[in-house]
């Protein structure tokens, strides 16, 4: 019984991690939008250096330099982006998929808007103890990739 536990768990804490990676994306995009614009600060105001990113110096190389870097940050942005998309998309149609409304919304308000618990349960008009119940029955009920793949 207590290996059975455990397994559900290690389970759940799979789906927690799975749900989590859109979060993860958005503060991905933020901190290479922070980057490019310290860059950009940088570039246009050489003796405001505020950080250990690369300083502008006075001549031609470092105007492309500059250039080099905000371009390759900027891939970097937009790769992200895209990877944003795909994962929000993928996790909402998992959501999607679960039959209860209740348990939708509160996976999508933790995993996609990022509400901490406080406030989860107060836009809800639940108890804590009442909403921790439905996110764990919303957790049995959502499907990893893998897991829906087995069983297809």
């Amino acid at each position: 019984m207590k290996k059975e536990l455990s397994a559900e768990a290690e389970l759940n804490e799979k789906k927690k991690e799975y749900l989590n990676q859109y979060l993860e994306c958005i503060r991905a995009v933020r901190r290479i939008e922070g980057q490019i614009e310290e860059l950009r600060i940088n570039a246009m105001c050489p003796s405001m250096h505020i950080s250990d990113m690369p300083r502008a110096n006075a001549g031609q190389g470092d105007l492309s330099d500059y250039i080099v870097k905000e371009h390759a940050l900027i891939g970097e942005m937009i790769r992200l982006r895209y990877k944003r998309i795909e994962t929000y998309t993928d996790i909402f149609r998992r959501i999607e998929m679960i039959e209860k409304e209740d348990e939708r919304e509160v996976l999508t308000l933790r995993y996609i808007r990022g509400y901490k618990w406080e406030k989860i349960a107060s836009d809800i008009n639940m108890s804590w103890r009442n909403m921790h119940r439905i996110h764990a029955r919303a957790l049995e009920s959502f499907q990893l990739p893998e897991a829906k793949e087995k069983t297809a």
